[in-house]
């Protein structure tokens, strides 16, 4: 959550808290953006938060929020679903790490559990629970 507030958003919701899981503006205001990033909640959760001309940009579009997208474009909807969608290459990871390597880029909230027997359930546990997918590193000895 302090990653996103230091990248600007004017107000964060965590989903796992009561306020958050209502899905209800702290402030009241609505909204001209919605970054979504996580699974399990339809994009249109979100429409009665949104300004009259506001979009959702889903960073996790499922099947529903790509025909919604689609529908929205040929009904020319003032609310709008927008799927993310990236390709990286080579050059764009390249970038990537040498901005983690100066320290300019942070890898936010990882979890690393150890190769153990019988710790592999704590990763597979913060999995469920919806931690950040690829945030999971299981570190192997040898």
């Amino acid at each position: 959550m302090d990653l996103v507030r230091s990248l600007g958003a004017d107000e964060v919701m965590d989903y796992k808290t009561p306020e958050g899981a209502s899905l209800q503006s702290p402030s009241g205001k609505k909204y001209d953006g919605v970054v979504h990033c996580t699974v399990g909640v339809s994009w249109s959760t979100f429409r009665p938060l949104l300004s009259s001309r506001g979009r959702v940009i889903d960073l996790t579009p499922n099947l529903s929020a790509i025909l919604a997208s689609g529908l929205h474009k040929v009904t020319f909807a003032k609310k709008r679903v927008v799927p993310l969608f990236l390709r990286l290459n080579k050059a764009d990871l390249e970038f990537l790490v040498g901005l983690l390597e100066e320290g300019k880029a942070e890898d936010g909230d990882r979890l690393e559990v150890p190769a153990e027997r019988g710790k592999q359930s704590k990763a597979w546990q913060a999995s469920i629970d919806g931690h950040p997918t690829g945030k999971i590193v299981v570190e192997m000895e040898g």
